[in-house]
Parts: C-alpha cells; sequence; structure tokens
C-alpha cells in the first residue's frame, strides 16, 4: 500500500497469505510502502499450528513482535500473552515452536518488520510472495530450508530475498548480541500528564533511530491526541474500538502514520488498548513521548 497520508486497516479486511518459507502457519499483514518518504514496514499478526517450526536464522531487517494469544519457545525460552520481542537486524534467533496447551489455545501473535538502521531497504512483501512462487515452481521448501534444483540448500527466506533482489544476501553487523524481550504485564500503567483515561507503558527505546516501543490504554470516550509524528509510527489497535479519519476500526487493525503528516485523534468507542512502534530511517531523533 503506497502511503499518502496516515491510514488505517482491519486485519479482517485482509487475504490470508500463505508464502510456504516455514511451515504451519497462516497470516494476514499490510505492506506500507513509499521510497521518497523512506517507508518500508509489513504489519500483520501470524497464526501458529501445532506443527509450526522456523529454524535458527537472522534477517537484514528488524521486527517487533507482541505475542497475544498461546504460548511459544524460542530455542530454550518461553514467552506468553503480553510478551513483546524486539528481534535486531542481523541478529540471530530461534528455534521458534509453539507449545501446546491444555486447552488448545492458539499462538497468535501480532508483528512488525521494518527497516532498520543500517539503511537496508525492507523488501515489498508483494515481492516476496512473487519470488516465493517462482522458486516453489522450480525446487521445494521444507521445514524452513529451500532445496534448489541443483540439490543445494538454502535458509528458505535467504533463497527468497536473494531472488528479489539478484545478489547475495549480507547482513548487517549486529549492534546487539541477541533479541530483546519486553514483559509488559510486569510494566505499570503510567497516567498521561494531560489527557485524564489515557495510560501509557514505556517498553523500550534503541538506538539512535528507534525503535521506540510504547502501549497505550484508553478509556471509552477518551482519544489519542491528533499529533504529527517526528519519525514514523506504527499503530497495532490489540483490542476495543476506535474511531480514526471518520471510520470505525477493531482488533486486530494497523495504522500507519508517516513522518511530518498530521493524523488525526484515535478516540475510543469502549475500553481500547494499543501498541505503537516508532522509528526514523532518515536521522531524526525520535522524541520519547509519543503522544
Amino acid at each position: 500500500m503506497t502511503v499518502s497520508a496516515a491510514t488505517g486497516v482491519r486485519e479482517a479486511d485482509l487475504p490470508w497469505v500463505d508464502i510456504g518459507v516455514r511451515p504451519g502457519y497462516n497470516q494476514r499483514y499490510q505492506g506500507f510502502f513509499d521510497k521518497e518518504r523512506r517507508i518500508g514496514a509489513r504489519l500483520g499478526s501470524l497464526y501458529a499450528e501445532p506443527i509450526y517450526h522456523s529454524p535458527r536464522h537472522r534477517h537484514t531487517f528488524q521486527q517487533v513482535r507482541f505475542v497475544l494469544s498461546g504460548k511459544m519457545k524460542y530455542d530454550r525460552e518461553e514467552y506468553s500473552a503480553g510478551d513483546c520481542l524486539y528481534l535486531p537486524e542481523g541478529v540471530h534467533y530461534g528455534p521458534i515452536k509453539p507449545i501446546p496447551m491444555e486447552n488448545d489455545e492458539q499462538l497468535h501473535f501480532a508483528d512488525i518488520q521494518f527497516e532498520g538502521p543500517s539503511g537496508i531497504p525492507y523488501p515489498d512483501p508483494d515481492e516476496v510472495v512473487s519470488a516465493q512462487r517462482y522458486l516453489a515452481k522450480i525446487g521445494t521448501f521444507d521445514d524452513g530450508v529451500y532445496t534448489f534444483p541443483t540439490g543445494r540448500k538454502r535458509d528458505a527466506y535467504e533463497a527468497i530475498l536473494e531472488q528479489v533482489t539478484g545478489a547475495p544476501v549480507e547482513y548487517p553487523k549486529g549492534r546487539l548480541n541477541n533479541y530483546v524481550v519486553m514483559r509488559s504485564t510486569g510494566y505499570p500503567w503510567v497516567d498521561h500528564k494531560s489527557v485524564a483515561g489515557l495510560k501509557t507503558k514505556h517498553l523500550a527505546y534503541f538506538f539512535e533511530s528507534g525503535p521506540n516501543i510504547k502501549m497505550a490504554k484508553l478509556e471509552a470516550g477518551v482519544a489519542l491526541p491528533k499529533g504529527r509524528p517526528t519519525g514514523h509510527v506504527a499503530i497495532f489497535l490489540l483490542n476495543g474500538l476506535v474511531e480514526f479519519g471518520g471510520k470505525e476500526f477493531d482488533g486486530l487493525s494497523y495504522f500507519m502514520l508517516p513522518s511530518g503528516e498530521e493524523h488525526p485523534a484515535f478516540l475510543a468507542k469502549q475500553g481500547t488498548e494499543l501498541l505503537a512502534v516508532a522509528w526514523s530511517p532518515q536521522g531524526e531523533t525520535i522524541p520519547f513521548d509519543l503522544w
């Protein structure tokens, strides 16, 4: 989706997408792209089946994940609802597996992938899907690995990215030695200094370019104020109902607020929780307080 102004989309209105990179999951997402504004991001969520498996790997971009339900295992560590993970560019993570639960609750997590501080562009999801479909015709994807017709094996996503770019994958040097986990349920809700009925959680702020990761909780009738952000801001409507730009959105919904563009207020029609991720690929200093 080209981004000409602040925009939102309901996940329920998006198609299911299966690019066949990892086995055992379904996902819905929306890509937001504007080369002139240096916007390259994909917002969505992933629903994992018990057979889901993602081998240990890394990316040329960064990610933020928020567990909505179920449990998952990253190598030996276990994460559950409310846990927020920051996966920096160039840093290995995984393998990933769902953890079976007695009530059969499905692993479901929200996810944003976006350009990292190295400036390597985030690939267009449509180009990724096209590359996967082409490769699937000449080789095979199995358990996160792609096998070429020659028998050569490659991480599935690396094979796709090389098909998209026409060049070998070059990973940026990681700024951290591992991914970072924020247990959001352990953070206090902080009253907003000027808006009654608005509370926030300050999860983390990384590097000169972000990401700055926060949560907001709105009582019914309270609005997250309109504004003009410095740096791009992605918003996940985790639960509740808001009016934004004259339209109503429920959970899950996704919003992209481009840097320097005024966006309308988020008016809560009922109790609502939001997750915000702010970053800057152009060197602006992201403010600590987004609202």
